[in-house]
């Protein structure tokens, strides 16, 4: 009994030792059951948006990778607060989440597929050029109500003019009617904000510094979802294709992706 048993696992043994280190690695890694994905979100234009035709520009990004590694993808919307749970199912993942330590214990993160950033933002005929945040103190700035802006600003606020605005479509309109200087904004967001505007003709200039906020965002699939491992790496892939390519250039412009 004990040598009919040895034997086979003699045999399989030797088998195994024939493998390569890279088809080892790779065999130990699950990788995704079938060929499509949900992809269950919540709206946040322009990087998330259930009524734009490629449901906003991120989603353009997240779904152009997994295409290029087979996978076919599908949106489901849903309030923030029912994601977590609703991305734990099988064949689901989420994405334009931050990294927490909490959240690593349960979830699966990708490479940074985005970074959001909290930035000055002036009319195109503004000549000042802040570059530190005590130089802020000589200008009108406009925030919206709920953000925060980085630690160092939180700490310098009481020293500045601030308008508060209820919406960042609101905080835009201040500048643009010329109630504020500056306004402390997501550059993507206010470029696309700003294509709604009565002012068509409003022209919008991004400072590079001071940098209020810099927060890279994920996708993510759950732990205790074994697949998960080889959705990452698949999205991995083809995410990398996609910077490659320049489709990430071609959606967040330079210096939004890539920063220094």
């Amino acid at each position: 009994m004990s040598q009919s048993f040895f034997f086979p696992c003699l045999l399989i043994t030797a088998v195994l030792s024939l493998l390569s280190p890279a088809a080892t690695a790779q065999a130990a890694v699950p990788q995704a059951t079938g060929n499509s994905l949900t992809l269950v979100v919540d709206n946040y234009p322009p990087y998330i948006d259930e009524q734009s035709p490629a449901q906003g520009l991120l989603t353009e990004l997240v779904v152009a990778a997994f295409q290029s590694q087979g996978i076919a993808t599908t949106l489901e919307f849903k309030p923030w607060q029912h994601i977590r749970q609703a991305a734990t199912a099988p064949q689901h993942a989420s994405f334009l989440w931050f990294k927490e330590k909490e959240l690593e214990q349960d979830w699966l993160f990708s490479e940074p597929v985005v970074h959001l950033r909290q930035v000055l933002i002036s009319l195109a005929s503004q000549t000042a050029v802040p570059e530190r945040l005590d130089q802020l103190a000589d200008y009108r700035l406009g925030v919206t109500q709920g953000y925060f802006y980085g630690a160092q600003f939180e700490a310098a606020k009481a020293g500045f003019r601030l308008t508060m605005a209820v919406s960042d479509y609101q905080t835009l309109q201040l500048l643009a009617t010329g109630k504020v200087d500056f306004i402390l904004m997501d550059p993507i967001v206010a470029h696309q904000l700003s294509q709604s505007l009565p002012q068509q003709t409003l022209k919008l200039r991004v400072l590079s510094k001071p940098l209020l906020t810099a927060k890279p965002a994920y996708l993510v699939c759950s732990r205790n979802y074994l697949p998960c491992h080889g959705i990452i790496q698949q999205f991995n892939r083809g995410l990398a294709l996609q910077q490659q390519n320049g489709l990430q250039r071609r959606l967040f412009g330079v210096g939004v992706t890539s920063l220094p």
